[in-house]
């Protein structure tokens, strides 16, 4: 699940994901909101820059 790949990252590098969200650019609760529905496809490539990975890896189950 896309939401719990993020939440390991932010544990792995030990910050908050409301802090990871305003790195993004992203609004608080944005990832959050995941859990429900689909990310869109610019939050999605803003997120997998800043864990270094790509959207398809983000999004492998």
């Amino acid at each position: 699940m896309l939401y719990t790949k993020v939440i390991e990252y932010c544990k792995s590098k030990k910050i908050p994901l409301s802090v990871f969200e305003k790195d993004c650019g992203l609004g608080n609760g944005t990832i959050k909101g995941w859990i429900n529905s689909n990310p869109r496809i610019d939050s999605l490539k803003k997120v997998s820059e800043k864990m270094g990975v790509s959207i398809e890896d983000l999004l492998k189950e």
